[in-house]
């Protein structure tokens, strides 16, 4: 038994996580993404478990409730072969803007295998995404301590497809699905040893080489030089948005962050009441939070 478990991220009564235009909303395309991938795992053998499998007219399932249904899973199928897959696409701000490109994360605490599956996705991924746009963006394999992944027991990472506030992107994200599907589950299949087999895209009938076995990804040693911690879904983003701008920077949520994670260690919103950082961004909403996070980019670039 080869296990994918896919987890959906969100759900349709979260506010805001839409285009600019209004015209995707995140947990619409997770969804839908989740869906299509199922279908091929399936095909390909693989098991699948849906930790959030009806978003439909539901708010958020806790983020920890999510890792526990996928580690209770995998325990009751006494911890096959597996992957942990969150389904996410990505956005910078609220106005369409440059920010682009696909990216896969890993939490601090991943073990080889993680590392392995993550390279291998982001990797057949971004190479799809290429040949439709010449101009997409590799934005590679980070580490952040998204607290599905990081509590997830098993092999896991979380893939940010493309940024839904970037106009290209957001036209991949709505019109190319089953490209990034088929791609998606090329990367499972390497990672789970299992033949790839094509399924809806037309491929020209030329020979290929053999495909070159790929190296995961090393951890930097600087890798912890900053550490940003969080304590909601809101503040999250935001965090997300500061360590774009941070080189080896970390994102933890409070609830798992332990001293010593950075050498600078930022601190956002809510978290804000619990912890003292080197940098500390709370302001009486979401908004002015960001702009505080906006400011303080803007000043050390």
């Amino acid at each position: 038994m080869k296990l994918l478990i896919l987890d959906s991220g969100h759900a349709e009564y979260v506010q805001g996580k839409e285009a600019p235009d209004k015209s995707m909303r995140e947990w619409e395309f997770n969804y839908d993404m989740q869906n299509r991938i199922k279908e091929l795992a399936q095909k390909h053998g693989l098991t699948v478990y849906l930790t959030n499998p009806n978003p439909q007219k539901k708010d958020e399932i806790g983020l920890t409730k999510r890792a526990e249904l996928a580690n209770d899973y995998w325990k009751s199928k006494n911890k096959p072969e597996a992957l942990f897959f969150s389904i996410h696409s990505n956005a910078y701000q609220t106005e369409f803007n440059a920010a682009r490109g696909t990216e896969t994360y890993v939490a601090s605490n991943a073990s080889k295998n993680s590392k392995d599956a993550a390279k291998y996705v982001q990797d057949a991924v971004y190479k799809m995404i290429k040949s439709i746009d010449p101009n997409a963006k590799d934005r590679g394999v980070k580490v952040a301590d998204f607290t599905v992944i990081y509590k997830a027991q098993m092999p896991s990472l979380l893939e940010e497809y493309a940024f839904y506030t970037n106009k290209e992107d957001l036209k991949i994200l709505k019109e190319y699905r089953t490209e990034l599907a088929e791609a998606t589950i090329q990367g499972v299949c390497k990672y789970f040893g299992i033949e790839y087999k094509p399924g809806n895209i037309e491929k020209p009938d030329e020979p290929t080489e053999p495909e070159k076995p790929t190296t995961p990804p090393a951890v930097q040693e600087e890798l912890y030089k900053y550490c940003v911690v969080y304590n909601s879904q809101v503040d999250e983003n935001i965090a997300q948005i500061l360590s774009w701008h941070l080189k080896y920077g970390i994102v933890v949520d409070l609830s798992i962050y332990k001293p010593g994670l950075g050498e600078t260690v930022f601190v956002i919103g809510g978290a804000c009441e619990k912890l003292k950082g080197n940098f500390n961004f709370q302001g009486k909403d979401r908004w002015e939070t960001l702009d505080m996070v906006m400011q303080y980019i803007n000043k050390n670039k």
